[in-house]
C-alpha cells in the first residue's frame, strides 16, 4: 500500500515538473524575459529621461512611479541585438547612490552598457509611451518618435 502511494505521489511529482518547464519555456518564447525585474518604486529617488533632444528629470512620485512602469513592459530573449543609438534613455538614480540606466530603440534595449534583442515591439511600446506621457509637446506630423527615427533610417 506504500509502495503505491509513493509510486503516485512521485508520478504527480514528474509530471507537475514537466509541466511547469513546458509552461516556462512556452512563457520564454511567447513573451521573453523581463529587464528591469528588479526595480522597485521604492527605491528610485529621481529619474532622467532623453529622447532625441529633448531631457527631462523626475523628482514626482506619480512620474517616476509612470516611468518605473513603463520601463517594466521591456521584455528581452537571449541573442544577438541589433544595436545602434537608443531613440529614448532613463537613468533611475536610486536611493543607495547607484543608478540604472535603461534605454531602447525600435528593436534594442540598453541596460547598463548592454545590448538586448527585444520583444514583441516591448522597445516601441516604451518608446511611444514615453513620448506620450512625458514629451508629448514633440509629436511632428502625429507621428510618434520612433515612426519619425524609422522613416528616417529607411531613408539611408
Amino acid at each position: 500500500m506504500t509502495k503505491n502511494n509513493t509510486k503516485f505521489i512521485l508520478q504527480i511529482i514528474i509530471s507537475t515538473t514537466i509541466t511547469t518547464i513546458i509552461l516556462l519555456v512556452y512563457f520564454y518564447f511567447a513573451h521573453g524575459l523581463p529587464v528591469a525585474h528588479e526595480l522597485e518604486r521604492a527605491n528610485v529617488a529621481s529619474v532622467q529621461i532623453i529622447q532625441g533632444n529633448e531631457t527631462i528629470t523626475l523628482t514626482d512620485d506619480e512620474d517616476i512611479e509612470q516611468a518605473v512602469n513603463i520601463v517594466q513592459i521591456l521584455s528581452f530573449r537571449f541573442g544577438d541585438a541589433n544595436g545602434g543609438p537608443a531613440d529614448t534613455t532613463c537613468t533611475f538614480y536610486l536611493r543607495d547612490g547607484s543608478k540604472m540606466e535603461m534605454g531602447a530603440n525600435n528593436d534594442t534595449i540598453f541596460k547598463n552598457g548592454r545590448q538586448y534583442a527585444g520583444v514583441n515591439d516591448s522597445c516601441r511600446l516604451f518608446g511611444n509611451l514615453m513620448q506620450g506621457i512625458f514629451f508629448p509637446e514633440t509629436l511632428q506630423d502625429e507621428k510618434l518618435y520612433n515612426e519619425r527615427m524609422s522613416d528616417a533610417y529607411s531613408k539611408i
